[in-house]
């Protein structure tokens, strides 16, 4: 066995115990809370939903806060939320922690990593999931889904990235951002994805009374829309409300043209990785610009929400390390998952609370230039290596001549 090859091996190891220490630790957290009466989670919030649900009781209180998502999420946290309290917190945050250590094995292979790679990952995403992790957010599930479906839309399996889609969406209605990217990126999974989005909105059909699943969407669309008010009127880790800190206030009108400039140059990109790169690149780009649009542009973002690039930032550390033997990028990513981490005690530092929100924002507006820039360093790399190569002239002539003789 070579030296890189030990090195690869216990990197790999270093990796999965990242993931271990991170569950150990939670567990711990969890079960300290709950036998100190003082939990902070969030897992009450959709167990309540489920029993809301089947009981035919409304799900939302209509004042931004609780539960926020689709009717449908009351559906897919069930199997957690029948087993006892105590039990089901602790599932639940073991589903989600082993899924988002197992995305990160599926993208090190997507992208043809080692073990140095899997590790830079595993600790760059297990660093930005504790908050998230603590308080039993599902935003961790849909980030391993979404990375997942990322991983099969680059082997052509359509229907399976259609349901780890689909399942996301249910859970979180965030993942609407990549499934209309990858509808357009990928025409062959366009009507797949239609129609598993119309399966899940028909599934509470099965489920509940018609009446009371139509009262529950018709709340749902009000809930949204108040909660996406209380986004717009508060100081959130995105880049509006970074700004807004910063004294520079963008009104609501000139934010969602901006928001849809966005959106279009993200699709742009990713259509322009699609054609120029492989696939493998190709999907690593889709989900990455998605989660750094989504950090940037959702009104709701928190710094727990951040753990969706933690393993973005982990590609990019590994990256400028292993590959392209960049110390300075390296290191950059270093700082940039050390100040995400360390976001809210260090900017309440210089700021008053409510403010301390935009170090996360700041660190992704920059790490998503350094994305876009290695997006397009990609694209001349492959046109490059494609290009057909030209015989010097004094070669061309010498091979007429001898054609000709």
């Amino acid at each position: 066995m070579s030296d890189e090859t030990e090195s690869s091996v216990i990197h790999r190891q270093a990796g999965w115990l990242t993931w271990l220490l991170l569950t150990a630790a939670i567990t711990f957290a969890v079960i300290y809370s709950i036998l100190m009466e003082q939990e902070r989670s969030v897992t009450p919030a959709y167990c309540s939903a489920v029993v809301n649900w089947f009981e035919g009781r409304p799900l939302y209180n209509l004042q931004g806060h609780g539960f926020l998502y689709l009717p449908q999420a009351a559906l897919v946290f069930a199997p957690w939320a029948i087993v006892p309290h105590d039990i089901s917190e602790l599932l639940w945050r073991w589903t989600i922690i082993g899924l988002m250590a197992l995305s990160a094995a599926r993208l090190t292979r997507l992208l043809g990593g080692d073990g140095r790679w899997f590790c830079a990952v595993s600790i760059s995403s297990a660093v930005l999931a504790w908050g998230c992790a603590r308080n039993g957010q599902s935003t961790l599930m849909i980030t391993a889904l979404m990375i997942l479906a990322a991983a099969d839309l680059s082997e052509a399996r359509w229907w399976r990235a259609t349901l780890l889609l689909s399942l996301a969406f249910a859970f979180k209605p965030l993942a609407i951002v990549m499934i209309l990217l990858a509808a357009v990126v990928y025409p062959q999974v366009s009507w797949r994805l239609a129609l598993g989005l119309l399966l899940v909105a028909l599934a509470p059909f099965a489920t509940q009374y018609p009446d009371y699943v139509m009262a529950q969407y018709r709340d749902c669309y009000r809930s949204l829309k108040i909660t996406f008010n209380v986004g717009e009127s508060e100081n959130w880790a995105q880049l509006f409300g970074m700004l807004n800190v910063a004294g520079i206030p963008i009104p609501s009108p000139v934010r969602s043209g901006i928001r849809v400039a966005a959106a279009v140059t993200t699709l742009c990109l990713c259509w322009r990785a699609s054609r120029h790169l492989s696939p493998q690149r190709s999907a690593y780009y889709l989900f990455s610009l998605t989660a750094c649009y989504l950090m940037l542009f959702n009104s709701r973002t928190e710094g727990n929400t951040y753990a969706m690039v933690g393993p973005v930032y982990g590609i990019l550390m590994a990256e400028a390390a292993y590959q392209l033997k960049n110390r300075w990028a390296a290191n950059a990513m270093i700082t940039a998952v050390t100040l995400s981490v360390l976001n809210y005690e260090l900017a309440i530092l210089m700021t008053p609370r409510p403010n301390a929100i935009w170090i996360s924002p700041l660190v992704c507006v920059f790490v998503t230039g350094y994305l876009i820039v290695r997006l397009q360093q990609d694209i001349q790399q492959a046109a490059t290596e494609f290009e057909p190569v030209k015989l010097p002239q004094s070669t061309s002539d010498a091979t007429r001549g001898s054609m000709a003789a």
